[in-house]
């Protein structure tokens, strides 16, 4: 993919950057960001610039961490779908074994 130049903005301050990625997904990428850092300055009611922009990377880490450690874990969802299944199978099983066990009686009864 080429890279593109564009501009976008951060909390304010325009920057001319050159990204790898489409134009449209850069502009969604720097949003985010900017609506962080509005968020973050407003609620630290500072406005030093580098110290809203190092809160602002410390929560997308945390975001990211956060996402990893929900993706290692498998939903409610999930594990009650896996036990359903596995249910099934047992008693499938279960099932199969009576019937050839009932097949075997079956089969010695028409053999006397």
């Amino acid at each position: 993919m080429a890279q593109t130049n564009q501009t976008i903005t951060l909390h304010g301050r325009e920057y001319r950057i050159r990204s790898p990625f489409e134009p449209e997904y850069t502009e969604k990428l720097a949003g985010y960001c900017d609506s962080l850092m509005k968020n973050i300055g407003t609620a630290t009611t500072s406005s030093d610039y580098l110290g809203v922009s190092v809160l602002t990377l410390l929560q997308v880490a945390h975001n990211y961490f956060q996402q990893v450690e929900m993706n290692k874990k498998p939903s409610a969802d999930v594990e009650s779908e896996i036990s359903r299944i596995i249910t099934l199978i047992d008693d499938t099983e279960k099932e199969i074994a009576t019937f050839g066990e009932g097949l075997k009686s079956t089969e010695i009864r028409e053999r006397k």
